[in-house]
């Protein structure tokens, strides 16, 4: 039985673009280990020097990362207040939805990965349904998680309080999602004279 050489092309990281707007987002997927492995398939595979060296300053980046975090969670809280003074109809959640997007993206990298995932949540709560019809107390509920999980340093997923939450929001969010869905089919229904 031979085996076959590897596929390069396996470890290559897919991208996945989304346009909010005067944001855009782009998700990266794959390892560190494997991006490198990517870029260096044609010198010979992966410099582990570089890649070791590479842990190692995040690991010095991590220090700074508490105050980074703090700095983000207070960004996310000053967000949300704007947005809820605001009247539903003139409701901008650009930096709601940044701020969020922002700790989905980093927070997991320095050892929040349910700050991330609760941001994550957020984040898609934002992009599904429109500024005027997003339920306040469900944001309220994100922001005040990410704020507890900071907070209380919950830096894992051996919280089972902490993942009972991310699972209730996502629940929520579905919900939301789904009777928003349903509530544009009838206006779309209702805009057609009933039929």
């Amino acid at each position: 039985m031979s085996s076959a050489a590897p596929n390069p092309l396996d470890n290559v990281p897919t991208t996945v673009e989304q346009d909010f707007g005067d944001t855009r987002v782009i998700h990266l997927s794959g390892t560190l280990r494997a991006k490198a492995a990517v870029r260096n398939s044609d010198a010979g595979g992966v410099d582990d020097l570089s890649i070791a060296a590479a842990d190692s300053a995040m690991k010095d980046l991590s220090g700074d990362f508490q105050n980074w975090m703090g700095d983000e969670v207070n960004r996310l809280v000053a967000a949300f207040e704007n947005f809820r003074s605001q009247a539903p109809s003139e409701r901008d959640i650009g930096s709601l939805f940044r701020a969020a997007h922002d700790i989905r993206g980093q927070a997991g990298a320095f050892g929040y990965p349910l700050a991330a995932e609760i941001a994550g949540t957020l984040a898609k709560l934002l992009d599904k349904i429109e500024p005027d019809y997003l339920p306040t107390q469900l944001v309220a509920h994100h922001v005040d998680a990410v704020r507890a999980v900071f907070r209380s340093q919950i830096r894992d997923y051996a919280n089972p309080v902490a993942v009972q939450i991310i699972h209730n929001l996502k629940k929520a969010i579905d919900r939301c999602v789904e009777a928003r869905n349903k509530a544009m089919v009838e206006e779309q229904r209702m805009q057609r004279g009933g039929r």
